[in-house]
């Protein structure tokens, strides 16, 4: 007599069956379960100084390179220190990195300093190129803070192509408090922080630039 055979699930639906709980340990909610998937996209102002030079000069962005954790499209969150999570019911409407370069390309282009702002490409090959490491982009409660800081941290290095030679490298951090806990006030934060990490890499990129003429 033949035995009952038990159903069996096809594979993509028995792998998101066993990731499920995984995936959602590792979510941070304030507010409730969101029901909806919100999509957000931040974007990037600069004031530009007066006093900064002009550069006849084509600069070239790249993707900055991240760790697993951030090369993603989900919004970082330490609730606690030591511990990353991500926002539920929440994406950035890009991977963080492909974010930022895009952000970065929108606001040396709002500069007007420069003769031309693209992302690598084989087929134009531009005078300089900033070379970015994204290493924290995320908001982060401290001990009992109630309220989140968004901190963007990156490390860019400028290329000279045309000579072959590293212009210099630097540090830039931004931590930016915000005054809510609520995602959707928080954004806002990473769009001031995106854009003073720009306003600060600008100036120093067409100083270093000019210094290489």
């Amino acid at each position: 007599m033949s035995q009952p055979r038990t159903p069996v699930l096809p594979a993509r639906l028995a792998l998101a069956t066993l990731l499920a709980p995984l995936l959602l340990s590792g979510c941070f909610s304030i507010g409730g379960d969101k029901t909806t998937l919100e999509v957000y996209a931040p974007r990037t102002t600069i004031t530009t100084n007066p006093e900064w030079p002009s550069l006849d000069a084509t600069v070239a962005i790249s993707e900055p390179s991240a760790s697993t954790a951030l090369d993603s499209n989900r919004i970082a969150v330490r609730p606690v220190p030591g511990r990353l999570q991500v926002y539920a019911g929440a994406t950035w409407s890009d991977n963080a990195p492909v974010l930022v370069q895009s952000a970065l390309v929108s606001a040396f282009d709002q500069s007007g300093k420069f003769k031309a702002v693209s992302r690598p490409t084989d087929d134009v090959a531009a005078d300089l190129l900033l070379q970015l490491d994204l290493r924290q982009f995320e908001a982060v409660y401290g001990e009992d803070a109630r309220r989140p800081t968004v901190v963007i941290e990156l490390r860019a290095t400028l290329i000279d192509q045309r000579k072959h030679q590293v212009l210099g490298s630097r540090t830039v951090r931004v931590e930016q408090p915000s005054e809510e806990k609520k995602l959707r006030e928080v954004v806002p934060v990473f769009e001031a922080a995106l854009s003073e990490a720009a306003t600060t890499l600008v100036p120093w990129v067409l100083e270093k630039g000019a210094a290489s003429r």
